[in-house]
């Protein structure tokens, strides 16, 4: 799981981590062209609230063994919709009900579709059949 940009791989462990939990339609979204703030935004999905703040403790955990903190955290409590702000990638890790209304694959409709990572398909793939 290893590409030529660092970050990209940083973005790509949270993914993984993310799916570990049992995340689901994961979208990695380069947006570097289109704004000075980011590069990459992570959009995951949750079934539960509960869920939403196992996979952000996750990714958090997973940065923090990596000597990497994020630069703020929003949404934590009420678990609805969890923003973890690491400066060169943003995670938006929603509720799955909570997704539509913010429809950020539409505001950065313009953003660059990452390919994700055999593994993070793969841990997907495996937590939709565990669902059943």
């Amino acid at each position: 799981m290893s590409s030529t940009d660092p970050v990209l791989d940083r973005v790509f462990q949270c993914a993984q981590a993310a799916a570990d939990k049992r995340g689901s339609d994961i979208v990695i979204l380069g947006v570097e062209q289109l704004t000075s703030y980011t590069d990459y935004v992570l959009l995951v999905s949750a079934s539960s609230d509960r869920r939403v703040k196992t996979i952000a403790e996750s990714i958090r955990a997973e940065m923090k063994d990596e000597g990497v903190i994020p630069l703020g955290v929003e949404g934590l409590n009420e678990s609805q919709w969890v923003l973890l702000d690491f400066g060169p990638w943003i995670i938006h890790v929603f509720y799955e009900e909570m997704r539509p209304v913010f429809d950020l694959e539409g505001l950065w409709a313009d953003g660059k579709r990452i390919t994700l990572p055999d593994e993070v398909v793969k841990a997907m793939q495996d937590s939709a059949e565990d669902e059943f």
